[in-house]
Formats: structure tokens, sequence, C-alpha cells
């Protein structure tokens, strides 16, 4: 497979690093052995337009170019992934790492879901923390950032793609995990002992639907999050719209056995509540995703897997603490993934098992 203008797919990396990083970004770099790799110094985090040098290609010798934060933990096998993400869309900016947290983060659970490797994203998102661009759209990019813009990269990104008519995807697998406790939220579906089958990449992108179940990030409540008719790349959040169900009550009894009886549900008086509420989020995207398709191999059932229990875990550690607690992580971890297997038994029948070695 080539990449765009007609190459084998090369990547340059850039590790952007602010002060008071560089031990983590020499590590990175390590890790990294054998790619083309440089450190990219910034004097600020709040100023994007000091960060242009990281965008900035360097070398001729990539078709490609990998923007990483320092302050990650990158997948085993990152640089050849990318080299083959590369491949299956050459003329697109790659985004390679969603925050589990945010609301476009619920849109690529639908995909993840709908067995897509791809997403095309629900409007504008500020995370630039992994992202790969075809060198002279690298270069482009890079010229447009201006000095005392304060705008997030990722937002910033968006625009540009937008302007040039550039495809912005973001992968349904994270190939990188934030690794500096407390300050971002986990991924989306990183799967650090699972490698994605070559072909993996060159699947079907799927378009964010227009109205997308989520949770509230400070109290736990469903809401959809919807596109604002005629105004491009425009979302908002609305009350929740009611999903036609099919096996309603088996759905709900389901959920209360799976949910009722854990220590996070006990936790404090709102909690049950709150989880069922964010389970019936997890039924809504299992059922937008029916239609649209499944996972057809180990590699995305194990994505689905984990998109579904960070669905849990990236929304609910404000609304009910106990959830952000090691123990509560784990117990919810574990039923989420459960509820997501019985439902989509419900759903469609059975799903492909995870490859041998691949994240459970």
């Amino acid at each position: 497979m080539s990449a765009h203008g007609g190459e084998s797919p090369t990547v340059s990396v850039s590790i952007r690093t602010a002060a008071g990083d560089e031990e983590r970004a020499e590590r990175l770099a390590e890790q990294l052995d054998g790619a083309l790799v440089r450190i990219s110094r910034t004097n600020t985090e709040a100023d994007v337009g000091a960060e242009a040098g990281a965008w900035q290609p360097w070398t001729r010798r990539a078709t490609h170019h990998l923007v990483l934060d320092a302050a990650v933990r990158p997948h085993p096998r990152l640089i050849a992934q990318v080299h083959e993400a590369i491949a299956g869309r050459p003329g697109a900016a790659l985004r390679l790492f969603t925050p589990g947290d945010g609301y476009a983060s619920h849109a690529l659970r639908v995909a993840a879901f709908s067995g897509r490797p791809w997403l095309m994203p629900p409007g504008p998102d500020p995370s630039a923390v992994a992202v790969v661009l075809p060198l002279p759209e690298a270069a482009e990019f890079a010229r447009s950032l201006q000095v005392g813009e304060v705008a997030p990269a990722g937002v910033l990104l968006h625009r540009f793609a937008r302007e040039r008519g550039l495809a912005l995807l973001a992968s349904t697998a994270d190939l990188v995990q934030p690794d500096r406790p407390g300050t971002h939220a986990p991924g989306t579906a990183f799967l650090p002992a699972a490698v994605a089958p070559a072909d993996w990449w060159q699947r079907e992108t799927l378009l964010a639907p227009p109205s997308i179940p989520v949770v509230h990030l400070r109290d736990g409540e469903p809401l959809s999050y919807e596109a604002v008719p005629g105004a491009a790349d425009s979302w908002r959040l609305r009350a929740r719209r009611d999903v036609p169900t099919p096996h309603a009550r088996r759905f709900a009894r389901m959920m209360h056995d799976r949910l009722l009886g854990t220590e996070v549900a006990r936790s404090h008086l709102r909690a049950a509540a709150v989880l069922l509420g964010v389970a019936g989020v997890l039924r809504d995207q299992l059922v937008l995703a029916s239609d649209r398709g499944r996972p057809s191999d180990g590699f995305g059932a194990a994505v689905a897997r984990e998109a579904a229990a960070t669905l849990a875990l990236g929304t609910l550690p404000e609304a009910v603490p106990a959830a952000g607690r090691p123990d509560g992580a784990a117990e919810l971890r574990d039923a989420f993934q459960t509820l997501y297997e019985e439902m989509t038994g419900i759903l469609g029948g059975s799903l492909p098992m995870p490859e041998r070695g691949a994240d459970p």
C-alpha cells in the first residue's frame, strides 16, 4: 500500500515538550528507537503559536509528520501501526488519541461498537495529544499558527482541515495513553497488548451521527449531543432523547442485576441512579451502532469492549467519586464490559473473541 503521492509511508516524529518535561521527552524518544525523532521544546503550554516548531516537518525523508505530547505512554508498536494507519488513509489528518471523558468520545464509542476503525468526529476537539499529517499539510499548518494564539491546538487543527478540505479522522483504537496522573483523562480505547491487523486501518469510516447519547461530566446525567441544523461544526447538549429499544425490559433487568449490587452503587445516595443512567447511555449507543455494523474480528471486539469500559471510567469520577478510586474503577470496568457483552448478545448474537494476547 502506498502513501500520499505514491511513496511507501515513512513518518517523522516531533515530541512536543514544555519546561519540566525534558526527561519524559527523552524517555519517549528512547522508546521510539529506530524512528526519525526530534524533541521540540516550547516556551509555554498556553501559547499554541509558540509550539509551531513541533508541527513543522524537519526532514524530507518522511512522507508524514507525527506530533506527540511528551507525557504519553506509547503503544509498544506505535510507529509500525502509524505506518499502517497512514497506508490506510494516506491523505488524511489522523488523530490517534481521544480522551475518554469528552463528548466526542461518545461518538467514537458508537464507531467502535460498529466495528469501524475511523470516525469523522462531531465538530472540533481540543485534544492534539497524538496527530499525524501528510508532510505538506503539516508544514502549512505550522505556518498558520500565530504567536499569541490561545485556542487549543486541536480546535485550530479542525479549523485548518475544514478550510483546506482535508479529512480529519479519529482512530477508535488509541495508540498512546497520557502518562501524567490526574492531568488528562485516559484514552477511549487504549490496548497496549493488542495489535490491529493491517487491513483494519483500511476499513470504512463512520460519519458521526447527528444525535449521540452522552453523559454530562459533572452530574452523570444522560443527555443528547446534537448537530445544530444549518450550522457547520456546531453541536449542542439537549435533553436525552428516547431511543426505541427492543427487549427494553430485559435490558432494564440486566442493568439492575449488574450494577445495583456494586460497592460503587452503594457509595452515596445518587450513585445507583447515576450508574443506571450511564448504563442506559451504553444501551442507546449500542442500539445506534447496531444499524451501522458490528465488530467482525477479535481486534475490533477488543476495541469495542474497552470503549464500553471507559464509558463509565471516563465520565463518572466527578459525579460518583467512588468511580475514580482504583477498586471502584476495577469494579465498573468489569461491570460495563459484562453489560456490553450481554447487551450485544441480545441485539445481534455473540461477538468475536479477542485475539490471543489482546487486552481483555
